[in-house]
């Protein structure tokens, strides 16, 4: 059921529901309970919701188990028994089931986990995976079930015509069609009991087997023709056990999905399995090793060899009668969630038989078969469904792996069982044919992109397993961050805060503190709202989120704040807010215009320095620093520390800036004999820091006002970087108008605290 149907069916579940609320409604008082109406016939299900008529043995086992007992066990099971031997066959048996058993366990660990709708397979890895990998999966899936309609009732003709050559294969294979076709128009229902007329031939087959043992030969080692070897045998064998998604692309008709997909598809694995352990050993002991490698080796091993050939055609029919039941599903579901147009989701009556599901998979069926031989591409519809069971059992794994709460299903199998699972399939797939796998690879490829482009105008339903994947990689790498987070400047990153109680009038500020971080770090932008303002949550959201994307910038985290006193709010939020296992480190501030919360707003800048957060302070100019390619400038005024954080502030810009801007590193000093020490001192510092600069030396003798030496030496730069020192209780009346003199009339001006210790600018 597509994200429309269920929007309709709960719509009209609470419209029901309110209406028995008001006949039920009583005027408020001490005594008075509102209650609703418990309708005890209520199903809790709309008009349109498909009806399930299917169980455990017939939606599921039936067809899984017919599907895997195919025309390989009848017709190539004594070429395989010829060329490995009965060991051999064996080891092939235990190999290809262990595969199968565990795909089987992923299938019915997702199955017994989600409300299960029509899709089967590709139902399953939507909802785990996501839309895009869903549909690339699921479009070739739909397509190889198509094909292999074509594919099954050719075997059925090629084997009808041994026994009536006359006949022409390509007029059976039509009328096949056209028959089936009209037995699948009457319904999913129907289709299963014809399934249990066929699966009575297969029984009565084995019976014929069974009846036929006689020990005289003993071909127990293996005699590979020339050409032919282990893996090669075991190419053959393996699609003899790919059938288990045939019951599970019934999911939408089945009257408890999450029950009866693992109980009959593991079932039917169980019972495969016998059958393919008992029949190598009938015949490794009743038939010669050269009457092994005929065709017609199992038929003339039977006491009755007209039940094994009855046998034959059944195999081939139920196969056929699977996938044609299985594509029209599958197609269906694709187009309720809009990979393919919508009105392949729509279906007829109460169990909302796939019509135009059916109607098309015919047609491609018919082209097949038209075509005629289907050889060429068979193994590249096996590649298809390998790829479906690959990945089914990563979903699996991963939905374990995350750990995700929501997963809790009934059969949990541990996630490296599955990747296991996953391993063996797409190990197979190169196996069996590497061209053919990569076609099959490089068709679901295509796929996804053109999906990713569809996308763009579609809901895609659920997110998927990534949203938990990346939600749990978020906890793993934050819990080993702080587990192995060391102070030795080795990996020290910009990880900015930015609080603005204006979104436009911090335009700049927000564009210099993302030049800052990136592709190096992270930057957290803060709307400060005080809750009495006129301008509403959504719309200051909706204003960051459209600047924020103006930024063009990976890195950047925006969030609302909502306090009535700014200071306190930027205060708070400051400490609360983490990044991977440790707190942003620093905190970019516009530099205050007026004076009337000079105060407050040092004593603001000394409870952030107090929990050692760097602290920038920002003053912007007229002329914006973008695009001039003037250089930046560092004053340098003692304190180690702050030029170190300076001239790492001034590489970033340097490195992320469009325009190539010098970094020019300065000092003032009192007198021309003290020029040479400090310009070793810069050089020193420039050198262990491994950064590329022009150092300046300002003699002032004549004690002029520091302001003026900056200013004067500042003209060309686009942008100014200066040291300040930590505010203090006694300085706070003192501090932000002793900054206004020291900046003076300078634009572009950024004025740095660094609360860091000097080893993290390594």
């Amino acid at each position: 059921m597509g994200l429309r149907e269920r929007g309709v069916e709960l719509l009209q579940h609470i419209k029901g529901w309110s209406r028995k609320l008001d006949k039920n409604r009583r005027p408020l008082d001490g005594s008075t309970v509102i209650t609703a109406e418990f309708d005890p016939h209520a199903t809790g299900q709309s008009e349109e919701a498909r009806l399930r008529t299917l169980g455990t043995f017939g939606g599921v086992f039936t067809p899984s188990f017919l599907t895997i007992i195919g025309v390989i066990m009848y017709l190539r099971f004594g070429w395989i028994v010829g060329n490995a031997g009965l060991y051999g066959t064996l080891a092939i048996v235990f190999l290809a089931n262990t595969i199968t058993f565990i795909t089987a366990l992923s299938v019915s660990s997702i199955g017994s986990n989600e409300r299960m709708e029509t899709g089967g397979a590709y139902f399953m890895i939507n909802r785990v995976l996501g839309f895009l990998p869903g549909g690339a999966v699921g479009i070739p899936l739909y397509l190889s079930q198509a094909l292999s309609i074509a594919l099954y009732i050719i075997g059925f003709s090629e084997s009808l015509a041994n026994v009536v050559p006359a006949w022409d294969i390509r007029i059976i294979a039509l009328v096949t069609l056209g028959f089936l076709s009209l037995l699948a128009l009457i319904g999913a229902a129907f289709m299963v009991r014809i399934q249990y007329i066929i699966l009575s031939l297969i029984i009565l087959s084995f019976v014929s087997i069974a009846a036929g043992f006689r020990p005289v030969f003993s071909n127990l080692e293996p005699s590979y023709l020339e050409g032919v070897s282990f893996w090669g045998v075991f190419a053959v064998f393996f699609p003899a056990v790919t059938g288990i998604l045939s019951g599970v692309s019934m999911s939408g008709d089945l009257k408890n999905p999450g029950k009866s997909i693992p109980r009959g598809t593991l079932a039917a694995v169980a019972v495969g399995f016998i059958v393919y352990l008992l029949v190598p050993v009938m015949l490794a002991f009743s038939v010669a090793r050269d009457d092994l490698f005929a065709s017609s080796s199992l038929v003339a091993a039977s006491r009755w060899p007209l039940l094994v050939t009855l046998g034959v055609f059944g195999a081939t029919l139920s196969s056929a009668i699977g996938v044609l039941l299985a594509a029209p599903r599958t197609m269906q579901a694709l187009g309720s969630d809009g990979a393919l147009p919508r009105i392949f989701g729509s279906g007829v009556g109460k169990t909302r038989e796939p019509i135009l599901g059916l109607s098309v998979s015919v047609l491609i069926a018919l082209g097949a078969i038209v075509m005629g031989n289907l050889n060429a591409v068979a193994e590249v519809l096996t590649m298809f469904f390998l790829t479906t069971y690959g990945v089914l059992n990563l979903a699996a794994g991963m939905e374990k792996l995350v750990g995700n709460p929501s997963f809790r299903p009934s059969i949990s199998i541990p996630w490296w069982i599955s990747f296991m699972g996953a391993a063996g399939c797409f190990g197979v797939m190169f196996l069996i044919n590497t061209p053919a796998t990569l076609v099959a690879l490089a068709l679901v490829v295509l796929v996804f992109f053109l999906l990713s482009i569809r996308a763009r105008n579609l809901d895609p339903g659920s997110p998927g397993i990534w949203e938990g994947f990346w939600t749990g990689l978020f906890f793993t790498v934050s819990r080993k961050l702080a587990k192995t987070r060391s102070r030795s400047g080795k990996n020290w990153r910009p990880l900015i805060q930015i609080f603005a109680a204006e979104i436009a009038s911090h335009a700049e500020i927000i564009s210099l503190a993302a030049l800052f971080t990136r592709h190096s770090g992270a930057l957290a932008i803060y709307a400060v709202r005080d809750p009495a303002s006129p301008q509403s949550r959504d719309e200051m959201q909706h204003e960051l989120d459209s600047f924020n994307e103006t930024l063009h910038h990976r890195n950047i985290f925006t969030t609302m704040v909502e306090t009535r006193n700014l200071f306190d709010g930027i205060l708070i939020s400051s400490q609360s807010a983490a990044f991977a296992g440790g707190a942003y480190n620093t905190v970019m501030l516009g530099f205050p215009s007026g004076t009337k919360q000079d105060r407050d707003y040092a004593g603001l800048l000394m409870g952030l320095s107090s929990l050692d957060k760097n602290i920038l302070l920002f003053k912007r100019g007229t002329i914006s620093w973008h695009f001039s390619s003037d250089p930046v400038i560092v004053w340098w005024g003692g304190q180690e520390q702050n030029v170190r954080l300076m001239l790492f502030l001034a590489h970033l810009v340097q490195r992320n800036s469009a325009q190539h801007k010098r970094i020019r590193l300065g000092t003032i000093v009192s007198s021309e004999e003290d020029m040479p020490a400090a310009e070793a001192r810069l050089a020193s510092t420039l050198q262990e820091l491994r950064m590329q600069g022009e150092i300046f030396i300002v003699p002032n003798p004549e004690k002029r006002q520091l302001c003026d030496v900056i200013e004067e030496n500042s003209r060309e730069s686009s942008l100014v970087l200066l040291g300040m020192a930590k505010p203090r209780e006694e300085t706070l009346g003192s501090y932000l108008p002793g900054l206004r003199t020291i900046a003076g009339d300078l634009q572009n001006l950024l004025f740095v605290l660094s609360n860091i210790p000097e080893q993290e600018y390594e």
